[in-house]
């Protein structure tokens, strides 16, 4: 939580910056994850204290240039790789999706979140001097969970929802379309990189499902996992990745540690973790975009990092008493990893 301050529009329509002072929530790795250092300067006056870290993002145009979604406090930048970092002007309190795209040199923010009681999606082209709303729930109470920009196509965006919907835009926003309905809410989507149309969703309530036509019919493939090695249930796995060096990979982690799949799901084999996943669950999985073999993942106040797919582990011990939320390695140079914790 945001100490001594709160996140409210102003008489002129834009967002106070509330003052705040940094705690050890965002770490920086610049040796592909063995080592780490906290990035906790605001700029000017301001100071940040208790920033709890949602989600992460950053600039595909410009790798210095990386968004933190907050708890608490909306959106935190920083045009320096993480040197210093400032609020953006954001509607919303709590930043439940965040997500960039380019296109034509032109890079899109992404975010969402609640507004006036009701979940909605903004994006922002100019650094959140203006933010345009492309969706809102149809009542309060529903939120939007998450977002995904297909990695080839910037303008087809996937969010999911409290209200187990997985909805779709192909034109940036500016019309939707809902893909699926579950049984509960829908987490996550993950699109694969070699293929747009092959997607994937994790629900609530412990399912996998597979579209391999962009969601037009999707496929619960929770049953492959069961045959193939574990139990799957909402206690086994919340986190999916998919592979931006393999075609037809897909990782699932949680209470029941790493799984991957290299065959778009069909079946799957477990990666070993260092520690027990029962006891120590995997809150966050990133894959370096240019080697598959190193996997960087995060349990509790550790992040563990592997260079030969798990067969051996080295492990970093941070001084907080958050948990790891979000790990993401930058996109151009894999030496340099971001991770953001949660109380």
């Amino acid at each position: 939580m945001l100490s001594g301050c709160s996140l409210v529009p102003s008489k002129n329509g834009k967002v106070k910056t509330p003052q705040f002072t940094f705690s050890q929530s965002i770490w920086k790795s610049t040796d592909g994850g063995k080592t780490w250092q906290a990035k906790n300067k605001g700029e000017g006056k301001a100071h940040t204290t208790n920033i709890e870290v949602l989600n992460l993002a950053i600039n595909p145009q410009n790798s210095q240039n990386v968004f933190v979604g907050l708890r608490h406090g909306g959106i935190l930048e920083t045009n320096n790789g993480g040197d210093t970092w400032k609020f953006m002007n954001f509607k919303s309190d709590k930043v439940y999706g965040l997500a960039l795209s380019s296109s034509n040199g032109k890079a899109m923010l992404y975010a969402s979140g609640v507004w006036n009681k009701r979940g909605k999606i903004f994006k922002t082209s100019n650094d959140g001097e203006q933010w345009q709303e492309i969706y809102t729930t149809p009542a309060e109470g529903p939120l939007i969970i998450s977002l995904t920009i297909d990695p080839k196509k910037s303008n087809i965006i996937y969010a999911t929802t409290s209200n187990n919907e997985a909805i779709k835009s192909v034109d940036g926003g500016a019309s939707w379309k809902n893909i699926y309905e579950a049984n509960a809410p829908i987490l996550k989507v993950a699109v694969d990189y070699y293929d747009s149309n092959l997607i994937y969703f994790i629900t609530d309530a412990g399912q996998i499902f597979r579209s391999t036509n962009g969601g037009s019919n999707s496929e619960n493939i929770t049953q492959k996992i069961n045959q193939s090695m574990v139990k799957f249930s909402r206690k086994n796995f919340n986190v999916l990745k998919t592979s931006l060096s393999k075609s037809g990979w897909v990782y699932l982690a949680g209470n029941g540690g790493i799984i991957l799949s290299k065959d778009k799901g069909e079946s799957w084999k477990r990666i070993s973790t260092l520690d027990n996943p029962n006891e120590f669950p995997v809150n966050t999985l990133a894959i370096n975009p240019k080697n598959y073999k190193e996997l960087v993942y995060g349990a509790s106040q550790t992040v563990y990092k592997s260079s030969d797919n798990g067969a051996h582990w080295t492990t970093f011990q941070f001084n907080t008493k958050m948990k790891t939320r979000s790990l993401i390695y930058n996109p151009t140079n894999p030496n340099i990893v971001y991770v953001g914790f949660i109380k």
